[in-house]
């Protein structure tokens, strides 16, 4: 089994690799540790020597540099700009490695979890709480004698805290700030949209620069938009929030450009859309995941657009004639 997202992974561990031992380049720890990766998998190995020849494809640059460094007046001035030539080669090689892997790569590097196309993940914490991933999500975790949190730094997760009086749990996603001792909830960022829906318990969610904050109950969703700045709360069915995690995707209060990107998380390929800016009418449905390309195009179908299917595993989403 070799999929998009698979290999997607291993590309960005193999740049990962890259970088760890430019900046350090003596480890022997770090060397071995390389090499068990490569050994694990023919796909590994393969992915650290397409890197290797980006990383050589710099040679003739810094050997060329290196010769106009040698030209200059003898002394500090010199060794100055062989400095900066060197910072120059190798940040070149790192943009020619980061530029094989997603635009997203380097917002991954900060996370501790994160998963890829049509992937989703279940994480344990060290407390025994536990988060699951949504296709092309990532969260970064702080956990300290005294707290308890968490990162949202793109996509959707349900959490099931651990009950802990001592140490609170917080999840941030953008500008907003969800805190609880113990329960079940689930966080969705789309586009300029952070939804948090509570399955069991409670939370208090409050916004960067609000002192106050907001109670949410089990069958509640408190919903904001970082552009207008509006928010609100509405009832939804318990059982339905993080049903994702079971292959049913519930949309509501996106707009069909939001939706195409959340829904696009879980299609085994590439989603380009055309057009459907214009389309403000917001959102609603359930959709199955275990079939992604019939639910891009129920949703496309639903606002009047079509499908168009793509070589290489490209759809591409049209809109509807213009609303009068």
């Amino acid at each position: 089994m070799n999929t998009p997202a698979e290999r997607e992974t291993i590309l960005q561990d193999a740049a990962t690799w890259k970088i760890r031992l430019h900046e350090n380049p003596d480890d022997p720890g770090l060397k071995a540790q390389l090499a068990a990766w490569r050994a694990l998998d023919a796909r590994h190995d393969r992915a650290w020597r397409r890197m290797e020849r980006v990383w050589g494809a710099t040679a003739e640059l810094g050997e060329q540099a290196a010769m106009l460094s040698q030209a200059g007046p003898p002394g500090r001035a010199v060794r100055a700009r062989r400095l900066r030539v060197g910072a120059c080669v190798g940040a070149t090689a790192l943009a020619c490695v980061l530029a094989l892997v997603p635009s997203d790569f380097l917002l991954r590097l900060r996370a501790d979890y994160a998963t890829t196309t049509a992937q989703t993940r279940t994480v344990v914490l060290p407390d025994g709480s536990s988060v699951v991933l949504g296709a092309r999500s990532a969260i970064a975790v702080r956990y300290s004698a005294t707290e308890r949190g968490v990162t949202l730094l793109e996509g959707q997760a349900f959490f099931r805290v651990a009950h802990d009086l001592a140490r609170g749990f917080t999840v941030v996603a953008g500008d907003v700030t969800t805190r609880d001792i113990g329960t079940a909830f689930d966080i969705q960022m789309a586009g300029p949209h952070v939804a948090v829906a509570v399955r069991e318990g409670g939370v208090n969610v409050s916004r960067r620069g609000d002192g106050s904050s907001v109670r949410l109950i089990a069958g509640q969703q408190w919903a904001f938009d970082r552009q207008t700045g509006k928010f609100g709360i509405g009832a939804v069915d318990p059982d339905t929030v993080g049903a994702w995690r079971s292959g049913h995707l519930v949309l509501d209060g996106l707009t069909l450009l939001e939706a195409m990107d959340v829904l696009g998380r879980y299609y085994p390929g590439t989603v380009v859309t055309r057009g459907l800016a214009r389309d403000t009418t917001l959102v609603g449905g359930v959709y199955d995941l275990r079939r992604p390309r019939e639910a891009l195009q129920a949703l496309c179908a639903l606002h009047g657009g079509r499908l168009v299917s793509l070589p290489a595993g490209f759809v591409l989403a049209l809109p509807g004639p213009e609303k009068p």
